[in-house]
């Protein structure tokens, strides 16, 4: 709330000329930590940074943002977030403007710890009121100009404060949980098994970052994110394997590896045996 109602239009950053991070920020080198410069989404974003000072990409040119500072983020815009030192840390409010499944998601980086997920909040819930502050966001990014910074304010406060009652209220169910997020992200890995699938294209399903869903679901189930992903991808091929008439290579092919070789190598690494044991006879 402090963050918000401090907010002046010299920290209103975004891709319009003149006011894109790099042009109004130091600009500095970005170096991924977990997820690349390529991260993007279908649905508008809104990043707030709390506390601290960060590394910031946007449209792949690096800056350096400090606390105070909003970035507005329009749908397929690519950007990516990392520490500017490892004793460094900072704190990161996101608002995921999507129409279906508005979330504002809490985000951490410490030297001990890392990267972390402090709250998910469902913003899909709250009364008309606070909805129809959700479209005027959405405006507000799409628009080719800087929206004006007291309207821009006046939205993202009256939705806050909305969620705020919400939660006061009892509202529990307003919050996810730690598991709901796995949940959600393991159920998604297991539907597109069928494809290749990047940590970036899970967390997109999940509707956070790659950084925090990665840290999540290893401290949530003890299993690497990347390795869950293998071992699902696997599992649907020796099902595919065990159809009458399945070959090796129709299966790795159509499971989008690059090769039956590089299909076997994986195969094995899970399952500790070459695929052809897994074929009928």
């Amino acid at each position: 709330m402090v963050a918000l109602g401090q907010l002046e239009p010299a920290r209103v950053l975004g891709p319009w000329r003149g006011r894109r991070p790099a042009e109004q920020r130091r600009q500095a080198k970005f170096v991924p930590v977990l997820y690349g410069e390529d991260h993007a989404h279908g649905h508008a974003e809104l990043c707030l940074l709390l506390e601290g000072r960060c590394r910031f990409s946007f449209d792949h040119a690096g800056c350096v943002l400090r606390a105070g500072d909003l970035v507005v983020c329009p749908a397929g815009t690519a950007h990516a977030e990392a520490y500017v030192a490892r004793a460094e840390g900072y704190r990161l409010a996101w608002w995921g403007l999507n129409e279906a499944d508005p979330r504002l998601h809490v985000t951490r980086y410490r030297r001990r710890g890392g990267f972390a997920l402090e709250q998910v909040m469902n913003l899909g819930l709250l009364p008309a009121d606070a909805q129809a502050r959700l479209q005027a966001l959405r405006t507000f990014a799409a628009q080719s100009r800087p929206p004006d910074c007291e309207a821009l304010r006046e939205a993202m406060l009256t939705v806050a404060l909305a969620l705020h009652r919400r939660v006061l209220a009892g509202g529990a169910a307003q919050l996810d949980t730690r598991a709901q997020l796995v949940r959600r992200a393991a159920d998604f890995v297991r539907a597109e098994a069928h494809r290749p699938l990047a940590l970036a294209d899970v967390a997109r399903a999940a509707h956070v970052s790659p950084n925090y869903l990665t840290g999540l679901f290893r401290a949530e189930t003890g299993t690497p994110l990347g390795r869950f992903i293998l071992v699902e991808r696997i599992a649907r091929a020796q099902r595919q394997l065990g159809r009458p008439g399945a070959s090796v290579k129709a299966v790795a092919l159509e499971l989008g590896f690059a090769d039956p070789f590089t299909f076997s190598r994986a195969f094995k690494r899970v399952t500790g045996r070459a695929p052809r044991t897994s074929l009928r006879a």
